[in-house]
């Protein structure tokens, strides 16, 4: 297309100097067209620029994880090599809006919930790569540390899959909703280490902690009667003896 306009803008020069008799010289004329070029040439930069207000949001939408917030979420299933964690946000409120459904039917803990339903909501990847499927193991995803699958109250479900960590070990791989068909390409995100701290804990606290028993206290024993001292029959004393 630019080729196009410039080879215009020649033909329209070479008219315009026969129309009007002009007798240019060479130098002249490259001058001339020199200056058309570099006057068409910004005037396409200028317009294929977006405004700051569409980079700004172009760049938010590639560089979140996901597209939701934590009060869609209806459920999490945390898949770690040794073990399956499924929870499910609750008809209750606080401080029981979650519930562990698998390994154990009891109430989780919030604060690990809301520390992972944070991450998933508000993550940023600061750059995206495409690899070749062949080359997953190069990036830790044939010894996945977890995946998590997110599903919202839309039921629309979200995957995160995560690999092993970056050269600088501030960041590490993982895929956002791979697909399940096989493709030429697949796209490797970095994500924030927090991941890992986020999934890899104990059983014990995922659960909701237990109120503490309250110590027994001892029930007093009765005090006993005192017994009564029976002094026994009386005893006459004989009567006082006085000197003669």
């Amino acid at each position: 297309m630019v080729a196009k306009t410039l080879e215009k803008l020649k033909k329209d020069v070479l008219i315009l100097t026969a129309t009007k008799g002009m007798k240019l010289k060479s130098t002249t004329m490259v001058l001339l067209v020199t200056a058309l070029v570099c006057g068409v040439g910004v005037f396409l930069w200028t317009t294929s620029q977006d405004s700051p207000e569409e980079i700004t949001e172009q760049q938010e939408l590639v560089q979140k994880l996901f597209q939701f917030n934590e009060d869609q979420v209806a459920s999490l299933t945390v898949t770690k090599p040794d073990q399956t964690l499924v929870f499910e946000r609750s008809q209750q409120s606080f401080p029981h809006t979650w519930r562990m459904k698998q390994p154990q039917d009891q109430p989780a803990d919030e604060a690990a919930i809301a520390f992972l339903l944070n991450l998933l909501a508000t993550a940023k990847s600061p750059r995206t790569l495409s690899i070749e499927p062949t080359r997953q193991k190069e990036f830790g995803f044939d010894q996945s540390p977890g995946s998590i699958k997110v599903m919202l109250k839309n039921k629309q479900s979200h995957d995160l899959v995560l690999g092993g960590q970056d050269p600088t070990e501030s960041f590490i791989y993982a895929q956002v909703d791979p697909g399940s068909e096989p493709s030429q390409t697949l796209q490797v995100v970095l994500v924030p280490t927090a991941f890992l701290n986020a999934i890899n804990r104990p059983l014990a606290e995922w659960q909701a902690p237990t109120k503490p028993d309250q110590p027994t206290v001892p029930a007093t024993p009765p005090t006993p009667p005192t017994p009564s001292i029976d002094p026994g029959p009386s005893i006459p004393l004989p009567p006082p003896q006085v000197p003669q």
